[in-house]
C-alpha cells in the first residue's frame, strides 16, 4: 500500500515529491475501501477528493509540491482571507497546468495557501486579468 500511494503521489506532483515523502506514511481508508487521508509523520497532508480520488494538498502538503504560484506581497492580506489570486498579482506560476493543485507563496517566500490554478503561465502574464487560483484552504490572517 505504501509503494502504491508513492507512486500515485509522485505521478500527480512528479518525482521530486518522493524524496520529501520520507518517514512515516499512514493512510486513512473509508468504509467503502477508498482512500481518504494520507499523513507523513503524524501531519495531514493530502485529502483524497471522493468523487475523483484525486490526493489534495493541505497547508502541511504544500511544501511538499513543486508545482507553485508566486504572487506580489501586497497580495497577501487578500489570499489570506481565502480570496482567489487575481492575474495581475502573479509573479510566477512553476511546474504547473490548468487545472493542478498548486501551493501560493508570496515573493518574500512565505505559504499563503494552496488551490487549484486555472489559467497557464502564458494566460496569466499576459492578460493580467481574472481569476487564476481558485484557493481551497489558506493561512488564517494573524490580523483578524
Amino acid at each position: 500500500m505504501d509503494s502504491m500511494i508513492r507512486g500515485v503521489l509522485s505521478y500527480m506532483y512528479g518525482r521530486n515529491i518522493l524524496d520529501k515523502l520520507s518517514g512515516d506514511l499512514r493512510v486513512d481508508i473509508s468504509r467503502t475501501g477508498g482512500l481518504r487521508r494520507i499523513y507523513l509523520g503524524g501531519r495531514l497532508v493530502f485529502v483524497v477528493r471522493a468523487n475523483d480520488g484525486r490526493a489534495l494538498p493541505t497547508l502541511d502538503g504544500a511544501s511538499l509540491i513543486d508545482k507553485v504560484v508566486v504572487v506580489r506581497r501586497d497580495a497577501a492580506p487578500f489570499i489570506k482571507q481565502g480570496r482567489s489570486v487575481m492575474a495581475k498579482f502573479v509573479i510566477d506560476v512553476r511546474n504547473a497546468v490548468p487545472g493542478d493543485e498548486v501551493a501560493i507563496y508570496s515573493e518574500d517566500g512565505e505559504l499563503l495557501g494552496v488551490g487549484r490554478l486555472l489559467l497557464s503561465r502564458e494566460e496569466t502574464l499576459s492578460v493580467g486579468r481574472g481569476v487564476v487560483v481558485k484557493v481551497r484552504h489558506h493561512v488564517i490572517n494573524n490580523n483578524q
